[in-house]
């Protein structure tokens, strides 16, 4: 009786430690759609088993308590950590139409004070077909048996929904795919969507945990199901249809009875059918952007964005690397946004920026930051001003353009203890290596000998050759080295010269994303190529390269109006189809080998 007394204790002790490790949280559930004059459930869920007392109920005078509160409660240990669960149900029922605020409800458990979290229920009305056989007093049919019962398009529907159907260039919107079914849905089969032509899509990943939700629409009440969601960029402006989509979908079917009985619902039969569904296509009308205050900073960013940007550190020595952090943060067109010109002054050796993009679609567009920094490194002493970067963007709410610039920055340098002038000295001041009891050679006590020589040494012509070779070899190397010092110095000449290794090692990445099927990344590869490729060539930062750039510089070196159409081209493809659905292993391939083609061509064509 003692062992089993302390059996007892031990088991409580653990409890309560598990109880008091355990973070004890406090969930309000009930539908999000109810119907008026229909029962429903309101439960508060506490996970654990412990007592709880003085519930607090918040306001419900919408609602007419009907039932409750029931309490249900549930224990489990497993591997030795305790569990537990209490739910409180109320049945209630909506007084009238509308959207109604459920508040937080309020508890005590294990003497701690904890809050639910609130709900929002929206009270639909009944069903006309519902009203309809209420209104009827209670006929019945004649005849017997039952009768099979077909599916019309009104009791089960596809429609694509959009938030907007006049937008403006690159202004996102959202097209929601929703099943709306009256009768009971079994699955679906399969679903396609439209190719989405003139626009950029993003896919919306849907939560696992989503659930059909009850929906009023043209006086039923339908059980709807989201099937799909993308974001949609409108490319250019103009009038697009957005294309039909289709899926199959299987439905459970009630036979009707002729007869009403009180055992229908025991002896009802029911049918299962598939039927393939069409959801109508759409019109979009996409509106140009003005071109009236239009700056000259603008890129194509189009939403509602704000830019930070943080330097970290204003003083330094030579030779120490200072970093510039530009952040943009907003909604919008994030992806399309390119890295902002900011230039260091010529003293500093700069690097390319490291972008770093961090978003993700949701129903109200695509949320993040885009990150941009810059490095570089002070060679030579003195004060410099790194002037400010503007960033602009249409704003669709103002319908306007907006651009915000960074900070001025001043920068004190100092000289660093690393210069070249230092390395030099210490190398100076070391020592010739000396070589000491060589200077005498032994004196030698045998027997030699000694003949007479043909000729003078100087009067060779071994002699001569000694001198005059390496005489010749150091006048080579002289210019050679010369001549590369000059190169050297001509930075526009050597990233000319090494354009085109820069593309062929892009491409060369480029192709192992291709063989992966890593189709997004393959993109991007072979888009920098192609911009890193003519900013060496041209020697135009990239930041400062655009399309219009591009074109004027390239019908500059007299380059074929066709191949500067069909770098153009490239490019385009490219970017639409970083976004774009799933691309076919054909059309990678042929993307990568135009790209291959299009800079050798222009290899041929560009020189310096």
């Amino acid at each position: 009786m003692k062992k089993y007394s302390l059996l007892v204790f031990a088991l409580i002790l653990l409890g309560a430690g598990q109880l008091s490790a355990q973070k004890i949280s406090f969930v309000a559930k009930a539908p999000s759609s109810v119907v008026l004059g229909s029962p429903f459930q309101l439960s508060y869920v506490i996970n654990t088993a412990a007592d709880a007392d003085e519930l607090r109920l918040p306001d419900l005078s919408n609602f007419e308590i009907l039932a409750g509160p029931y309490t249900t409660s549930s224990q489990q240990m497993i591997n030795g950590h305790y569990s537990g669960s209490l739910t409180i149900t109320y049945t209630l029922m909506a007084r009238k139409l509308g959207t109604f605020p459920v508040g937080p409800a309020t508890i005590t458990v294990a003497k701690q004070r904890l809050v639910s979290n609130g709900l929002s229920l929206k009270v639909l009305p009944q069903d006309k077909n519902a009203k309809a056989n209420s209104n009827s007093g209670g006929g019945e049919p004649q005849g017997g048996g039952s009768s099979s019962v077909s599916l019309s398009s009104g009791d089960a529907f596809l429609k694509a929904n959009v938030t907007k159907t006049k937008v403006y260039e690159q202004e996102a919107f959202l097209v929601t795919y929703k099943l709306y079914s009256l009768p009971d849905v079994l699955g679906v089969e399969s679903f396609k969507l439209p190719e989405f032509k003139g626009f950029v899509m993003q896919k919306i990943d849907l939560p696992t945990d989503q659930r059909p939700q009850l929906e009023n629409y043209k006086g039923h009440n339908y059980t709807t199901f989201v099937l799909y969601q993308v974001l949609l960029f409108p490319q250019r402006s103009g009038t697009y249809d957005i294309e039909k989509a289709s899926g199959t979908f299987g439905f459970r079917l009630r036979n009707q009875r002729k007869v009403k009985s009180i055992f229908d619902d025991f002896f009802d039969t029911y049918q299962d059918v598939k039927r393939t569904l069409v959801a109508p296509s759409i019109r979009i009308n996409v509106t140009p952007l003005p071109l009236a205050g239009k700056p000259a900073t603008f890129t194509g960013a189009v939403g509602d964005f704000h830019v930070n940007a943080q330097i970290d550190k204003t003083t330094m020595k030579t030779n120490e690397p200072v970093t510039i952090r530009i952040t943009i943060s907003g909604t919008g067109n994030l992806k399309l946004i390119n890295t902002l010109p900011l230039k260091y002054p010529a003293d500093f050796e700069a690097y390319e920026p490291k972008v770093d993009n961090n978003y993700r679609p949701s129903a109200s567009g695509v949320t993040g930051t885009k990150t941009m920094e810059y490095l570089a490194i002070p060679r030579q002493p003195g004060d410099f001003v790194i002037s400010p970067v503007s960033f602009s963007y249409f704003d669709v709410s103002t319908h306007t353009y907006k651009t915000v610039s960074t900070p001025q920055y001043k920068i004190h340098v100092d000289k660093g203890s690393g210069s070249s002038s230092t390395v030099v000295d210490n190398y100076t001041q070391k020592e010739n290596i000396k070589v000491l009891n060589k200077d005498i050679r032994y004196i030698n006590t045998g027997d030699f000998s000694v003949s007479k020589q043909p000729e003078f040494l100087i009067k060779s012509v071994g002699f001569w050759l000694l001198y005059i070779i390496p005489l010749l070899i150091a006048v080579i190397l002289y210019f050679l080295f010369r001549k590369q010092a000059r190169d050297n110095a001509n930075i526009a000449l050597v990233r000319n010269r090494k354009a085109n290794k820069m593309a062929l090692k892009r491409l060369k990445q480029a192709s192992v994303y291709l063989k992966d099927q890593k189709k997004e990344p393959f993109y991007d590869e072979v888009l920098r190529a192609c911009w890193g490729y003519l900013s060496y060539k041209l020697n135009i930062p990239v930041a400062d390269l655009t399309k219009e750039t591009m074109k004027a510089e390239l019908e500059a070196h007299s380059v074929e109006e066709a191949l500067i159409g069909r770098y153009m081209e490239l490019l385009n493809t490219c970017e639409f189809a970083r976004y774009a659905p799933v691309t076919s292993n054909d059309a990678l391939d042929k993307v990568f080998a135009e790209a291959v083609a299009v800079i050798e061509a222009l290899e041929g064509c560009i020189k310096k």
